[in-house]
């Protein structure tokens, strides 16, 4: 079946610079190591793509476009499909000190925040900065393959991808997805309690669930907190070699109230037993 616009679709890609042929993204581990692009910091996995929501660049979305599960393509992708064109309103001089008063010491070619945006410092000289608001790959044409690894087609599935999409340091089969009409309850693993901004990614979840799924009206998130319990001890077994002094208890020779005796203290019963054994003087 052909992939249309709002298919769930799990891909991998490598997208290089046209001109220098510079691998700059890749989600194969082994070709990130053929291209010189591989970082151990990287998780290496197919990504999910919402076709047509803007996900990743419009090239790309356009090229999974009438695709089939399982198919690959080679891509290219131009500038105004890709990071855009280049603008030179997008490049300004500003005061050095601009940047040391948000406790940046700007070098060329360093990619620094700057009023909430990010920005590529393209010169430093005489206590000003040159910084450019342009994408670094703005005006380069794309190259690479895309690799249609999965169409979803399942509400479950789909909900569990979005999941990992936000939580991935957690294996995304922990998660726990029941309910899915109206209410959806999504059990949260205990991996995921201490996770850094959970909560943010919680909310965003919710938001996507309500967007991709429509008759969803609440989603629920529950956490299980398991108490370990010591499992009972087993008794053990007699040893063989107690097994004769067990035997020799049973016919005790003593008057029958020390055995009485022995029965309520057995702790004291050697010394019940030596004392009645003793001659009345």
């Amino acid at each position: 079946m052909a992939i249309k616009n709002g298919d769930f679709v799990l891909v991998d890609y490598l997208l290089r610079i046209k001109d220098s042929n510079e691998v700059f993204d890749v989600t194969m581990e082994d070709q990130a190591k053929a291209s010189n692009a591989y970082s151990p910091e990287e998780a290496y996995e197919p990504k999910l793509l919402v076709v047509g929501q803007g996900w990743m660049l419009k090239g790309i979305d356009e090229a999974l476009l009438d695709a089939s599960e399982g198919q690959e393509k080679d891509i290219e992708i131009p500038p105004s499909k890709g990071f855009g064109e280049r603008d030179g309103s997008k490049v300004r001089i500003v005061p050095a000190k601009e940047l040391t008063k948000q406790g940046v010491t700007p070098r060329p070619g360093q990619r620094v925040e700057v009023g909430g945006s990010l920005v590529t410092i393209r010169a430093v000289g005489s206590g000003r900065v040159t910084i450019d608001y342009n994408h670094p790959l703005a005006g380069k044409t794309i190259a690479g393959k895309v690799y249609v690894r999965k169409v979803i087609s399942e509400a479950a599935e789909r909900m569990r991808e979005l999941i990992h999409r936000r939580i991935r340091n957690v294996n995304k089969d922990k998660f726990i997805i029941s309910n899915l009409g109206k209410v959806v309850t999504i059990d949260m693993p205990e991996e995921s309690f201490t996770v850094e901004d959970i909560q943010f990614a919680k909310k965003g979840l919710a938001k996507e669930i309500s967007k991709y799924f429509p008759e969803v009206t609440t989603v629920q998130f529950t956490e299980s907190h398991v108490v370990k319990v010591e499992p009972p001890k087993e008794e053990k077994a007699a040893k063989p070699s107690e097994a004769p002094k067990e035997a020799k208890a049973e016919t005790p020779t003593a008057p029958a109230e020390v055995t009485t005796k022995e029965e309520k203290t057995s702790e004291n019963a050697p010394k019940a037993k030596r004392k009645s054994q003793q001659p009345k003087q």
